[in-house]
């Protein structure tokens, strides 16, 4: 499956993220004002879903419903996520590495079949 990532115009709807799955793709819609590190939360929120198999598409609001136990579990997802990528990052921090490649390192391991710059 395919995923395609991008920004979308939200105007006053106060959504930060959605996940539409189809055939062949899944889309993760990010807001187009949201910050870097912010992205990185809403697609992992979003990817968690995926991930975690919860049935149906998701949109997500700026404020995530604490009712909703696949909100809940999502959110659990990004944040153990994020938490192991800082962690690998300050390890792999000290390398000269390609901007973005020490969070693949972090996010994955170093890996030498998958990072060229072994």
């Amino acid at each position: 499956m395919t995923v395609v990532l991008g920004r979308m115009a939200t105007g006053r709807s106060g959504t930060s993220g959605l996940m539409m799955r189809m055939r062949t793709e899944c889309l993760l819609g990010v807001a187009a004002a949201a910050v870097p590190t912010h992205v990185f939360h809403i697609v992992s929120h979003e990817i968690g879903h995926w991930l975690l198999d919860h049935p149906g598409d998701y949109v997500c609001r700026r404020r995530t419903s604490t009712g909703n136990q696949h909100e809940l579990e999502a959110e659990q997802f990004a944040d153990l996520l994020q938490a192991h990528v800082r962690a690998g990052t300050a390890r792999h921090r000290d390398r000269q590495l390609p901007p973005g490649r020490t969070a693949l390192r972090a996010a994955f391991g170093a890996r030498r079949h998958l990072c060229a710059d072994g």
